[in-house]
């Protein structure tokens, strides 16, 4: 159940649809950017985003040491054997996403913001407010909107990253259903640490 909602004077409710608009919005004004800077911009707006509605809900994280246990379990059951099996597609994925980043910064950039970012917002808002399914439809559009100045011109790989983040989204969304936020950020987090980190040091 979500935290009770108390009234917030002076400043308006926002729908997490809204909110969706807004993220989008911000993609297609951040195309000329830099990949990674346009990045960092989108999580953030999340994160701003959650922000302002948790003034309004709260956002419950249902914390405890097994919720992550729970979590980062599924999330490398998940991924362990892509990243194993298909381990030079997801680097040469990664080193298209992220081109010049740094090793560290990289893993910072997954496991520190870009994982708490779209759960705050896709599990922690959008889902507690619309639904797994509508929560799953749009982290697979989100996806493709922050991925398309990497992909823009292979219109397939775009349509494949799409679709399997639109399954890890979905996977992220039981993930939050069962042991809620908490959980479904320890998920992501070692997803993404596995997908788009690990190849790397795998492949030397």
């Amino acid at each position: 159940m979500g935290a009770k909602k108390r009234k917030r004077p002076g400043l308006p409710t926002l729908d997490p649809y809204l909110a969706f608009l807004i993220f989008a919005g911000v993609g297609v004004g951040t195309l000329r950017l830099g990949i990674e800077v346009r990045s960092v911009i989108l999580w953030s707006t999340l994160l701003g985003l959650c922000l302002y509605h948790a003034e309004e809900g709260g956002i419950e994280a249902r914390y405890s040491l097994a919720n992550l246990g729970y979590g980062a379990a599924i999330g490398l059951i998940v991924s362990l054997p892509f990243a194993l099996l298909a381990g030079d597609a997801l680097r040469a994925t990664s080193a298209k996403l992220f081109p010049a980043a740094s090793r560290a910064a990289l893993f910072q950039s997954l496991v520190f913001l870009a994982a708490p970012a779209e759960e705050l917002y896709f599990r922690g808002f959008l889902q507690r407010e619309r639904g797994l399914p509508s929560a799953a439809l749009l982290y697979a559009l989100g996806m493709a909107i922050l991925f398309l100045p990497a992909f823009s011109g292979f219109p397939l790989i775009l349509a494949a990253v799409t679709g399997a983040m639109g399954l890890l989204g979905f996977i992220y969304g039981y993930v939050y259903h069962r042991h809620g936020l908490s959980a479904s950020i320890a998920c992501h987090a070692v997803a993404n640490a596995m997908l788009f980190f690990a190849p790397f040091l795998l492949g030397g």
